[in-house]
């Protein structure tokens, strides 16, 4: 045992004896130059990472936002100024100059390539007309129509289409036809039946790219801005279903449309009319100026709902927003017939729409209709532009007079807004 034991503290003591053989192995000091290479290096692949990331984002988004973004943006239509003219800086008179053929051609091309870039932002609609009755009462089954759209706005999920609300069938599918010939279902938005038109929508993920690689938004103009003897071009299918173009002037800016709770103004053309038209009027920078509408009264000339007038409501019927409706036709009380007469200035109402929210509340024909909300209101235009100010189902206090056999009293008037649909 004792051997045995001298043998393990030799051993131990062996160990201790070749301790000095035992090495720590240290690295180099650090190379600056080498440290600095590779910090550069992994700086360069970090920016090509990046930039590969970025491109195929930036590639993927329009596919990803077509295919899972379902939530439309909110839709703003600037709005012009009324009083608003076109600054016309003074010239200095210079030498007229005879135009020759070739400035007649190189012009009517110029205007040729407006009206080109105009189609990339019309639409064709088409679809089944609703039931019409014959002139012997016979009710018969509408056709196919078509009519002619353009695109205003893009909220990211549709693109919304103004066109007049012609009477398509409620149950029957309406295709738009785009600029390059493809097709897709489309929806009514919102429309109003009192002014006659409508905002349709074509949901984006339909289409193809390259069809939506061509569609232009249109810009809309300030019609306020427009006078009598400024060219105009007729575009979508202005004179039916021909889709042909139309070059004019303006013939006349200050006459109006009377319609259902409203008036608005019209720009009518020297180019012939037809009932069947539709499309937009342009000015030769190529902005929507009007929306081709029929008036019985237009002489038979083409005319268009003057565009600024009609922007909040595009706004409004692009967010899928109602317009408010009472249910009123009337016409001003001018100062002079209030004095002849001896009325009280505001709007004469020569009747109400039955079962509308206005004969509900008990407004009658020869009421005159003098405040919405304690605004004073004296035109058709003043009582429309009020009510946009208000969603449909709010309620709305009307004042005015009515004739009773000591003259007129006043009266008022809680009026529940329908929608214009």
């Amino acid at each position: 045992m004792s051997a045995e034991f001298h043998d393990d503290n030799r051993s131990e003591e062996e160990k201790e004896s070749y301790s000095f053989l035992k090495e720590t192995i240290k690295k180099p000091p650090l190379n600056k130059k080498a440290v600095l290479l590779k910090m550069l290096k992994i700086a360069g692949l970090g920016v090509i990472f990046g930039l590969g990331a970025c491109a195929g984002f930036s590639a993927a988004k329009p596919w990803v936002d077509s295919h899972f973004n379902n939530n439309p943006t909110s839709v703003t239509i600037p709005q012009d100024d009324k009083d608003e003219e076109e600054e016309n800086p003074e010239e200095t008179p210079q030498e007229t100059q005879a135009l020759t053929l070739d400035d007649y051609e190189e012009m009517y091309r110029q205007i040729d390539d407006v009206a080109k870039m105009a189609e990339k932002s019309l639409v064709r609609l088409s679809g089944s007309a609703g039931e019409e009755k014959t002139e012997d009462g016979q009710t018969i089954q509408g056709g196919q129509i078509e009519i002619s759209g353009v695109i205003v706005a893009d909220n990211g999920v549709e693109y919304l289409i103004l066109a007049q609300n012609s009477a398509f069938q409620a149950d029957q599918p309406v295709k738009a036809a785009f600029y390059d010939g493809n097709q897709v279902d489309v929806s009514v938005k919102k429309r109003d039946t009192a002014l006659g038109i409508a905002v349709y929508a074509a949901p984006k993920s339909s289409l193809p790219d390259n069809t939506k690689e061509q569609i232009v938004k249109a810009t809309l103009g300030n019609s306020n801005a427009a006078s009598r003897g400024d060219p105009v071009i007729a575009a979508g299918m202005p004179f039916g279903a021909d889709g042909r173009v139309g070059l004019g002037i303006i013939s006349e800016t200050a006459n109006t449309k009377l319609c259902i709770d409203g008036e608005y103004p019209i720009l009518n053309t020297d180019m012939p009319g037809t009932a069947s038209g539709s499309g937009v009027l342009l000015n030769l920078k190529g902005e929507v100026l009007g929306v081709i509408c029929r008036e019985e009264d237009d002489g038979g000339v083409l005319s268009a709902l003057a565009i600024s007038e009609l922007k909040e409501e595009i706004e409004l019927m692009s967010n899928g927003i109602g317009i408010s409706y009472t249910g009123i036709e009337g016409t001003e009380v001018s100062d002079a017939v209030a004095d002849s007469q001896e009325m009280p200035k505001g709007i004469y109402v020569s009747s109400t729409v039955p079962d509308s929210p206005a004969m509900k509340a008990g407004i009658q024909s020869g009421d005159i209709l003098t405040e919405v909300e304690d605004t004073k209101v004296y035109t058709m235009s003043a009582y429309r532009q009020e009510l946009m100010d208000y969603r449909p189902g709010s309620h709305i206090t009307i004042k005015g007079m009515r004739r009773s056999n000591d003259g007129y009293v006043d009266i008022q008037f809680e009026v529940a807004l329908g929608s214009a649909e």
